[in-house]
């Protein structure tokens, strides 16, 4: 392999993980900003949840864009399920319920496995490039 070659492969490895992290950062973001109830909120509160549910929705989407392109750079396929499953558990349980603690918990279920996926990507990426 050129190093003109290498050097593009790890230019679309790292585009990919800026956009897994973007996935990852406004899911967060959006969670944080519109908190959690147990009982409907008043009515501004509602505005905020309406607001961060936007942000959980793009990253929803990051998040499954990066899962499709996972799959057309050919991963494993636990990671390319790790990296979507932000997207689809969270997002899930945002549209199921906006005021509920289940996008909280799935969440702190999915992203450790996406952040997995990551750190596998870059530890195949090294080793290629050893050898």
């Amino acid at each position: 392999m050129t190093p003109f070659a290498a050097g593009r492969r790890w230019t679309a490895t790292i585009a990919w993980i800026l956009l897994v992290l973007a996935s990852l950062v406004l899911i967060g973001y959006g969670i944080w900003h519109a908190g959690w109830h147990i009982w409907l909120p008043r009515s501004d509160e509602q505005e905020q949840v309406w607001i961060g549910s936007r942000y959980i929705l793009a990253g929803s989407a990051l998040s499954i864009a990066a899962a499709i392109w996972s799959g057309a750079r050919e991963n494993r396929p636990w990671v390319t399920i790790c990296v979507g499953l932000p997207g689809v558990l969270v997002g899930w349980a945002m549209m199921d319920d906006p005021y509920d603690l289940k996008r909280h918990l799935a969440a702190v279920v999915s992203f450790p496995l996406a952040l997995a996926g990551v750190a596998e990507v870059i530890r195949v990426r090294r080793r290629r490039q050893r050898e």
